[in-house]
């Protein structure tokens, strides 16, 4: 005689037997937003989902990112220099690739960001997730720059 019930959903078959497949990250099943316990807070954690909260700066800082490249280029019009030199080789190669590259740079560090969002920075409060509104504000304080740099080229 059993001693578990016929409904237990434990009976089936165990899903850990088979491998996670490596689509698994592009579903929307994982449940994970936040760690568990609050002994798990101030240690390192992964997460299966991101908030939309996180999503929204994501996708502010790739606005961002292409808002400055093209307010660069009206820039480099002016007669006016790119500073950095990665950016001025990839200018040289043309608009294209200073396009490509610009955008390759943000969205090749941006996963390594979200992995590790919940992982605190040389053991102080600060998290990697932190990051990200970081460079957004970063960005805003940049492009403000550079309109003021273009409202005085092309007003004067």
């Amino acid at each position: 005689m059993s001693t578990e019930p016929e409904n237990d959903p434990r009976s089936g078959t165990d899903r850990r037997d088979e491998p996670t497949s490596p689509w698994a990250a592009f579903r929307r099943l994982g449940r994970r937003m936040k760690h568990r316990r609050a002994a798990e807070h101030r240690g390192h954690y992964y997460v299966d989902r991101f908030s939309q909260v996180t999503f929204v700066w994501i996708m502010a800082l790739l606005f961002l990112t292409v808002a400055d490249g093209v307010i660069t280029l009206n820039l480099l019009d002016g007669n006016c220099q790119e500073m950095n030199p990665l950016m001025q080789y990839l200018l040289s190669k043309g608009q294209g690739a200073f396009f490509l590259g610009k955008y390759a740079l943000t969205v090749v560090g941006l996963p390594v960001l979200l992995v590790f969002k919940n992982h605190y920075l040389f053991g102080t409060r600060f998290r990697v997730g932190y990051l990200i509104p970081l460079f957004v504000g970063l960005y805003a304080v940049l492009l403000s720059y550079q309109l003021v740099l273009l409202n005085r080229l092309f007003a004067g």
